[in-house]
């Protein structure tokens, strides 16, 4: 556990004496990890999986917030508030992220495939 405290109190060390902003960039860091995982998925995370993905991440932001940055909820208003201050901003940029990237990197495999589809059906 030591060397992963060491290397997320390294990245967000900066906002040490604030902790909403290290609650917030830790979310945004792993929202941003999330919807890279789930674009490069492809269609394998383009449904329910890639939800579950995204909450799972979710949760595990909260974990490094609160035992590997070590800050107590308390100084952040609660575990209410733990949970939910944040939440909209890593909503957003987590499926912003996903839908683009998906945009780019599986929908021209996806088109390919629909019209070879097509042209199997037509010469078949």
């Amino acid at each position: 556990m030591e060397p992963l405290k060491n290397i997320f109190k390294t990245m967000f060390g900066r906002w040490e004496g604030d902790p909403d902003n290290q609650d917030y960039y830790v979310k945004i860091f792993f929202a941003f990890i999330s919807g890279v995982v789930c674009a490069l998925g492809g269609e394998a995370y383009a449904g329910v999986r890639g939800l579950w993905l995204g909450l799972l991440v979710y949760v595990l932001s909260l974990f490094v917030i609160v035992y590997l940055l070590e800050i107590d909820p308390e100084e952040i208003g609660g575990r209410q508030k733990l949970i939910t201050k944040t939440l909209p901003s890593y909503l957003l940029l987590w499926v912003l992220l996903w839908s683009l990237l998906y945009g780019f990197v599986a929908s021209p495999g996806l088109i390919e495939n629909q019209a070879l589809r097509i042209l199997a059906g037509i010469f078949t």
